[in-house]
């Protein structure tokens, strides 16, 4: 082309640029969404928003370093959705409880399959609360004391396993140890069966566990759908697979725990999570007519629950979502726990008093852990330190003014817990392990809504009960009888892993010895 009678330029090279523009302007469509709202927040590059920034600083410390610069409420872009980051404590309650209606669902960057639009951590509206009515009892008080008896017959290995690494006389990390434990708590809680992995450590399920976990959301296919919306559309129709992780292992094996189960009718008394939720359906329910179904309103929780129960779906999502779940979490806050009170002898020792003056040789159990109330202070402190989901996210459905802070519709709204949790305005030397922060007299000047280990309001982790009483019951079992002792292997100040769970880059290291 002859452009303006002066300078021929070739026709290829005018395409590249009408191209390369174009995309610039595609990748920065999104970013005029908060255009008159005041907010401000790091500037976002075309396509990836601020995805670099979080990339180079990591998940845990990203949403510290950008509240120091922007304040407690500013705005990013995942990719190309735009988010609005909260950290006043007044409209977190806000968004969490008191407008709960307005804020009910997660957003999420692709649409999930059938089976993780059915986990009770993805479902939205009215079938997030039919699944939450219908899973309740399974993590009532009663559950829990029924699950007792399960959890210690896994504590038997996990003590042996606590010897073995003693007359190894080596120092251990100690995260394959806790991982193993929770693992098979979850495998005889939940579904009545036992996959030993303390002694086997790396049996299929816990490699397949692990690899969810150790999934670098940089490296998967769910940071093209945040860059390019479009994309989820076309990862859905050719069945790729966006989640995180081998999820199709456990949908297989899900699939077989739940067909075994009917198929030897003498399970059927068990009351672990399986059977809980297969009582919830109706026989022959999968040939319920589609004119039935269509009648079946979510709205109606009581006609769903006495005439349509939880589908083979519904079922084996849950199933899925309690193994991946309770799995690497508890471990995980396991092994920050160990670290701490390795690294703070005068601590475990006061712990250790506890255990001996109140429960004596009495075997852990729901109701006597409960009595342990320096224990609950060191599990909180924990917990404030180590948040391992880092971020509770909710979604406007619709524009409102908060504070004064303008929501647009289909806002992402983020809460950095670990933000939170090492604010100094509200947790002075918030770098310090220190459980007295959460004594009966301290935690009633506690300001609400700053301290959210388990999320808050009603989508509050549903499994926190069972996360509590096996964390409870671990340590009591191992303080009774072992003293974790830091070693040159110990590190200071744990690095952390730039994952999107709060996991330790280098493994937690420390020394077990008798007592």
């Amino acid at each position: 082309m002859d452009l303006f009678g002066i300078l021929y330029v070739p026709n290829f090279i005018l395409i590249t640029l009408a191209i390369v523009i174009s995309l610039y302007f595609y990748g920065r469509r999104t970013f005029g969404h908060f255009a008159g709202s005041g907010i401000k927040g790091p500037k976002p590059t075309a396509f990836l928003g601020n995805l670099v920034e979080m990339g180079q600083a990591g998940f845990a410390h990203a949403f510290s370093i950008w509240q120091k610069q922007y304040g407690d409420n500013y705005c990013i872009f995942f990719g190309a959705f735009p988010d609005i980051v909260v950290g006043d404590p007044e409209i977190i309650g806000e968004v969490l409880v008191k407008s709960f209606s307005n804020f009910t669902n997660r957003p999420l960057a692709f649409q999930p399959d059938e089976y993780g639009a059915s986990m009770l951590s993805l479902a939205k509206d009215d079938h997030w609360k039919y699944l939450r009515t219908v899973l309740a009892p399974s993590y009532s008080s009663k559950r829990m004391r029924e699950m007792v008896p399960l959890i210690e017959d896994v504590l038997k290995t996990f003590d042996k396993k606590l010897n073995d690494i003693v007359e190894s006389k080596e120092a251990r990390d100690v995260t394959d140890l806790f991982s193993g434990y929770t693992m098979d708590v979850i495998a005889s809680t939940g579904f009545g069966i036992k996959v030993d992995s303390q002694e086997n450590p790396d049996s299929p399920i816990v490699k397949n566990a692990k690899k969810v976990f150790a999934a670098d959301f940089f490296k998967t296919l769910q940071v093209v759908a945040v860059v390019f919306p479009a994309f989820a559309t076309i990862a859905n129709w050719l069945k790729l697979n966006v989640l995180l992780g081998n999820m199709r292992y456990f949908i297989n094996f899900c699939k077989e725990l739940v067909e075994e189960r009917r198929t030897h009718k003498d399970n059927s008394t068990r009351k672990d999570l399986l059977q809980l939720m297969l009582d919830a359906q109706l026989e022959g329910h999968e040939k319920l007519d589609k004119k039935t179904e269509q009648e079946l309103k979510l709205e109606n929780i009581t006609d769903w629950r006495t005439k349509r129960g939880l589908t083979d779906v519904e079922v084996i999502a849950q199933c899925m979502i309690f193994f991946l779940a309770g799995f690497e979490t508890t471990a995980t806050t396991l092994s920050y726990f160990a670290h701490s009170i390795a690294r703070n002898p005068d601590v475990q020792d006061k712990l250790c008093q506890e255990i001996e003056e109140k429960l004596g040789q009495e075997s852990p159990n729901y109701d006597n852990v409960q009595k342990l109330t320096y224990l609950d202070m060191c599990l909180d402190e924990t917990l404030r330190l180590y948040p391992i989901g880092l971020m509770l996210i909710r979604e406007a459905k619709e524009d409102c003014i908060i504070k004064g802070l303008k929501i647009p519709k289909n806002t992402g709204i983020l809460v950095s817990a670990m933000a939170l949790h090492y604010d100094p305005r509200y947790w002075p030397e918030p770098e310090k392990f220190d459980p007295e922060r959460f004594s009966e007299e301290n935690k009633a000047k506690q300001i609400p809504f700053t301290y959210l280990p388990f999320g808050g309001g009603p989508r509050i982790c549903a499994g926190m009960r069972l996360a509590q009483l096996e964390f409870k019951m671990a340590v009591v079992q191992m303080l009774r009888k072992f003293r974790l002792v830091a070693c040159d292997k110990t590190e200071k100040k744990i690095e952390f892993a730039k994952a999107g769970l709060l996991k330790p880059k280098n493994g937690v290291w420390i020394k077990i010895e008798h007592r």
